[in-house]
């Protein structure tokens, strides 16, 4: 595991496949503009390997190699809670080698912000990690 694609654009993996509706639900919410005109740059992937994996293992199996081995300082996966939460709200890894900031959940119309400032540095990692609600999940500032 921990293998990504090389894309593009900031990866958004697919771990779990119980639901294509809910599939094809994120994926146009995650690229839809913003009301300012803003899109996530992202690209879809499907990764059998994680299914049935929990987060916590599926964030473990990516080494933090930005900016060495990977393209991108971030991945979003939709996991088993991604599918069956209400929210739907997506696991983000931070793969940056020099940053310790775990993982946490991001509801998809926040994907945008999280992948558009990440790729310029305009923000860091932590900034959106720290922003999460008790719960672990990242609505926006």
């Amino acid at each position: 595991m921990g293998h990504l694609p090389a894309t593009w654009c900031v990866p958004v993996v697919r771990a779990d496949f119980r639901d294509d509706g809910v599939w094809e639900r994120l994926t146009d919410e995650i690229v839809s503009p913003t009301r300012e005109g803003f899109r996530a740059h992202v690209e879809f992937v499907e990764d059998r390997e994680l299914s049935g994996l929990d987060g916590t293992a599926i964030a473990a199996g990516y080494p933090r190699a930005y900016p060495h081995r990977y393209r991108h300082p971030v991945v979003f996966v939709v996991d088993a809670v991604t599918v069956s939460l209400p929210e739907h709200p997506l696991l983000v890894v931070n793969l940056n080698e020099s940053d310790e900031t775990g993982p946490f959940r991001a509801l998809p119309r926040q994907i945008q912000a999280i992948e558009n400032n990440l790729s310029i540095a305009n923000m860091d990692f932590f900034e959106f990690a720290r922003a999460a609600d008790p719960d672990g999940v990242f609505r926006g500032f």
